[in-house]
């Protein structure tokens, strides 16, 4: 009875956040709906506690895209837009399969620090718009652009990976010093990844007045990349080849 009970409770949350970040803007319905797929699948394999990095990380981004909000002309079509369920899918369905899996309790937050300091980076890097350089050949590139990095962007993308990586003192009993320090390397590796992945293989559209953009317009053509490389393939790729080298590592 008391088992109901808690399902239940936990049936009206997360039906009342989806229906929440829906009429905020912050999901599409369908991004909503996957997002409550991952919670539950989360909830069911790990417990509820596990909810707290996914949480952690979603609020997180929607705060600082809010309060520093960002106008650059160069990312994806996505960008500004609420996210939709091939963008969460795409940072949380590993997360789901390691929650199933029921390995190392590390590579969920190894996982989830990857997504919130790639994610941190672009919004805070953005916002700044300090100068911003390709991290494969060191040319200045404009802010926002898939494989851009800058200081701002750099100090953020750390800052997400440890403050993911902190939450493991109140997760994993058994957690050290040197567990944190796994994580937030591995979390600020997978955010490095994720540029270097995005500058070598994601979609790059060069305009008519040569400018460079994640996003194709009426007259511009492809100047490097692959067409079905986005921005959201990058994000999985990066995710999924961090959790494999950190369970390998682990």
């Amino acid at each position: 009875m008391e088992s109901l009970s808690w399902t239940i409770i936990y049936g009206v949350i997360g039906v009342a956040f989806a229906v929440l970040t829906v009429r905020r803007g912050s999901l599409t319905k369908a991004g909503a709906g996957t997002a409550l797929a991952l919670g539950t699948v989360t909830l069911s394999f790990r417990g509820a506690e596990w909810l707290f990095p996914l949480l952690i990380f979603f609020l997180s981004s929607v705060i600082i895209g809010r309060a520093l909000p960002a106008s650059v002309s160069v990312s994806d079509e996505k960008d500004k837009m609420p996210r939709d369920a091939v963008q969460v899918a795409c940072n949380g369905a590993v997360y789901g399969c390691l929650a199933v899996w029921g390995g190392n309790p590390m590579l969920l937050l190894v996982v989830m620090a990857t997504a919130t300091s790639d994610t941190w980076s672009s919004e805070i890097g953005k916002h700044f718009r300090q100068p911003t350089f390709d991290i494969t050949t060191g040319r200045r590139v404009p802010p926002g652009l898939s494989g851009g990095i800058s200081v701002a962007g750099t100090i953020a993308g750390l800052g997400g990976a440890a403050l993911i990586a902190l939450l493991g003192y109140g997760l994993i009993p058994s957690y050290t010093l040197g567990d944190l320090l796994f994580v937030i390397t591995c979390g600020f590796g997978g955010m490095l990844l994720d540029s270097l992945l995005g500058a070598s293989f994601q979609a790059r559209y060069r305009g008519s007045d040569g400018a460079i953009s994640d996003r194709p317009s009426p007259g511009s053509h492809l100047a490097s990349g692959f067409p079905w490389m986005t921005n959201d393939t990058v994000n999985l790729l990066s995710i999924t080849l961090v959790a494999l080298v950190a369970w390998f590592a682990a």
